[in-house]
C-alpha cells in the first residue's frame, strides 16, 4: 500500500520477511526484505533492538527517500518472530540457506507472492521438531521449481536417480500435502523402506536444479 504522511511524505506498506542484516555504523542496519507485491529490496533502518531479526514476518512501513528512491525501514509490526526455528543448527541453517538462495535468484523489486507463501510455510515447518528437516527442506526447493514450470516429472526423476517406491511416494506426499498434511504425516510411521539420507539426497538434487536453471 502506498501512501503520503501529514508532511507529504511517501510511504509503501507491505506484508513479508526480514531476509537478513548487516551493521552500517553503531546506529544502522542496511537490511534485506522479501515483501509481498514488491518483491527483494534492500533498506536502511534504525537498529530496532532485535525486531528486525532474520525470519521476522510482519508488515514494514517504508519512507522513500528523495529522487534516488532509496528507502528507509521506519517501522515494523511483528506478526510471527519465527522463533521456534532456533530450536537447532540444523534448522537454523537451512532457513540462512534459504535466504541466500533467494535474494541470489530473484531479481531486486519482481514479486513473487506465491515463492514469499512458500517461504512462510516452510519456516513453518522448520519450526516442528520430529519433522525431518531435510524433507523441508527439498519441500521448498521442489514446490519453488513447480511454481516457476521448470520441474521434472517427480515419478520419473526420482526413479531414473534409483530413489526407490517408498521414497518416491514420500516425495509425492511432500509436494502436495499442505502443512497441516506434512505435520500429521510424520506423526506416523511411513510406510515402506526410507533410506536414512535419501531426503537429503533429494533436496541436494533439487537445488542442483535450481542453480542450473539460474544461469
Amino acid at each position: 500500500m502506498f501512501y503520503y504522511d501529514d508532511n507529504g511524505a511517501s510511504y509503501i506498506e507491505a506484508r513479508g520477511v526480514t531476509l537478513n542484516r548487516e551493521p552500517m555504523g553503531e546506529k544502522l542496519l542496511w537490511t534485506t526484505l522479501f515483501l509481498e507485491d514488491i518483491g527483494i529490496i534492500s533498506v536502511s533502518s534504525k537498529n530496532f533492538m532485535g525486531s528486525s531479526e532474520p525470519f521476522s514476518w510482519g508488515i514494514f512501513s517504508l519512507k522513500i527517500r528523495g529522487k534516488t528512491q532509496k528507502y528507509f525501514l521506519e517501522d515494523i509490526d511483528i506478526k510471527d518472530d519465527m522463533l521456534g526455528i532456533q530450536w537447532g543448527f540444523h534448522p537454523l541453517k537451512t532457513a540462512f540457506d534459504w535466504a541466500k538462495r533467494l535474494v541470489k535468484t530473484l531479481r531486486p523489486k519482481l514479486p513473487d507472492n506465491e515463492l514469499l507463501t512458500n517461504f512462510y510455510w516452510s519456516l513453518k515447518l522448520l519450526a516442528v521438531r520430529y519433522v525431518p528437516v531435510e524433507a523441508v527442506d527439498w519441500r521448498f526447493m521442489w514446490l519453488w521449481l513447480e511454481e516457476w514450470g521448470i520441474a521434472p516429472d517427480l515419478f520419473d526423476f526420482h526413479k531414473k536417480l534409483k530413489f526407490n517406491d517408498a521414497e518416491i511416494k514420500l516425495l509425492m506426499q511432500l509436494s502436495f500435502l499442505n502443512y497441516d498434511g506434512v505435520v500429521n504425516l510424520f506423526k506416523g510411521r511411513l510406510d515402506g523402506e526410507i533410506r536414512e539420507n535419501a531426503l537429503k539426497i533429494a533436496a541436494k538434487y533439487a537445488a542442483q536444479l535450481l542453480e542450473k536453471n539460474n544461469h
